[in-house]
């Protein structure tokens, strides 16, 4: 069940707009405590630091650090969103760079997310896996 004043897909929207302005508190603010956060793959990989199951504020700080250690952020094309209450769905295109190699990663993206009272309860994101791995070797 969401807030009744913002949707599922406002809720993300706010959310992703938090996360990439660097405001990590004001994320957080929209983010249950027991939140479940899983990109690609639900197991932890000791090659990729963003892999695996994250849950709560601390998981979820744990992912995206994840992700700085790895990523420097670049384009973040969202194509479109839609959801209903509780749900939202997210697709584009991103174009990162990968810190280790300085190499480019292209990947179409897809992200589904799960509100609670007004918070993310669960952030599932999916990109090209085969790609990233390329970019990392």
């Amino acid at each position: 069940m969401t807030d009744a004043t913002q949707s599922a897909v406002e809720v993300t929207q706010a959310f992703l707009a938090a996360i990439f302005s660097g405001a990590m508190e004001t994320a957080m603010a929209l983010t249950s405590p027991d939140a479940v956060f899983i990109s690609t793959n639900p197991r932890d990989n000791p090659g990729n630091p963003m892999h695996g199951t994250f849950t709560g504020h601390d998981g979820a700080a744990a992912f995206f650090s994840g992700f700085a250690e790895v990523l420097e952020p670049g384009d973040f094309e969202v194509i479109t969103a839609f959801g209903d209450e509780s749900h939202a769905a997210f697709y584009g295109k991103l174009r990162h760079t990968v810190r280790a190699t300085g190499r480019p990663f292209l990947s179409d993206w897809a992200l589904i997310t799960r509100i609670e009272y007004g918070k993310i309860a669960l952030y599932h994101f999916y990109e090209d896996t085969e790609a990233l791995s390329e970019a990392m070797s």
